[in-house]
């Protein structure tokens, strides 16, 4: 059983459970699953004081149980980069109904796991943000996170880049990512979704770290951007009622059609982030514009005719100096001026 001897900053914070590496086993994580939803707080708590070190005999579940009665419902629990498998995910079913957010990134989760997991969301009403990056996502995972998409009408965020990390011959670490017939798999799953705003499959900044040195905000090297990946994306996204504002799907800028982005941005209007902010990006004055205008929801505006929202846009497009979104509220809101 795993316990707290050695661990002084691990949960709740602002009702955030924070166990990633931890080396946790999946029964452990069953245990605080049961301890967080089921059993109620024990009374007569005494609140620990900020100074006071954990208790070096409690057991994991206990200290969470004791956290959870003195702090707030836990809405995020983080179980990442624990050695956990699939086992893990058969536990889903007692995760307390009180959670939006769920990183299981780096648990060496395989094709079933995956699978309980897609499952699990497919009806789920509450978790809005799930991380699965690391993981080893083949094809057949891809196909189970395309059914959850169609199906699941509550997950605002998705992250699944960074596939099979491993170790190279060179001593560095590499990540295989999905393939192009699983990232196509998922972009068309987007033509049924109306509820997703962001999804990462694909890391766009590409480095290298001597192990053990990993920090997954950083990504990993990866394969130049395919094209058929941006061409499946752009279709759907033009093509359905979608409510994307960012997608990391790869280095954009190496897709040679980055120009088509420009209409998928004219007909995606929730969409503003190709998830790179590179000098390529900037230096598309089209793209630019239609990122503007959408960051900065401007037909939604002109739509509603807001007096007071029009001006707090306007004020706030010439403040950053942005003169296209300037120039297309006035021009689209004339009615409003007069």
């Amino acid at each position: 059983m795993f316990d707290l001897s050695n661990t002084r900053d691990l949960l709740l914070h602002g009702g955030q459970l924070e166990l990633g590496f931890q080396r946790l086993h999946h029964a452990d994580v069953e245990r605080i699953f049961k301890k967080l939803g089921k059993e109620p707080p024990p009374e007569k708590i005494q609140p620990p004081r900020k100074c006071r070190r954990l208790n070096q005999s409690l057991s994991l579940e206990s200290e969470v149980i004791r956290y959870a009665s003195t702090d707030c419902s836990v809405w995020r629990i983080n179980l990442g980069c624990n050695n956990l498998g699939d086992k893990v995910t058969e536990h889903l079913h007692l995760l307390p109904e009180t959670v939006t957010d769920l990183d299981v990134s780096a648990c060496v989760l395989h094709t079933p796991g995956i699978g309980n997991i897609c499952k699990f969301m497919s009806s789920n009403k509450t978790v809005v943000r799930l991380i699965m990056w690391g993981n080893n996502i083949n094809d057949d995972g891809a196909v189970h996170i395309s059914d959850m998409l169609k199906q699941n009408d509550t997950l605002k965020e998705l992250v699944v880049f960074n596939n099979h990390i491993g170790i190279d011959n060179n001593g560095l670490i590499k990540a295989d990512p999905l393939t192009t017939k699983g990232k196509v798999c998922i972009a068309d799953a987007l033509r049924y979704n109306s509820t997703l705003q962001m999804i990462a499959i694909d890391c766009p900044r590409l480095q290298n770290y001597k192990a053990p040195f990993l920090d997954p905000s950083l990504g990993l090297a990866l394969p130049r951007f395919d094209p058929e990946v941006g061409k499946a994306f752009r279709t759907a996204l033009e093509e359905s009622k979608t409510a994307i504002e960012s997608i990391q799907i790869g280095d954009i800028v190496d897709d040679p059609n980055f120009n088509q982005w420009e209409t998928t941005l004219q007909k995606c209007e929730s969409l503003h982030s190709l998830g790179s902010e590179c000098n390529a990006v900037r230096a598309n004055r089209k793209v630019m514009r239609w990122r503007a205008i959408n960051a900065l929801k401007c037909r939604q505006l002109t739509r509603e005719g807001n007096v007071d929202e029009f001006i707090s846009t306007v004020t706030t497009a010439a403040q950053y100096g942005v003169i296209d979104v300037v120039y297309f509220l006035v021009r689209n809101n004339v009615g409003v001026i007069k």
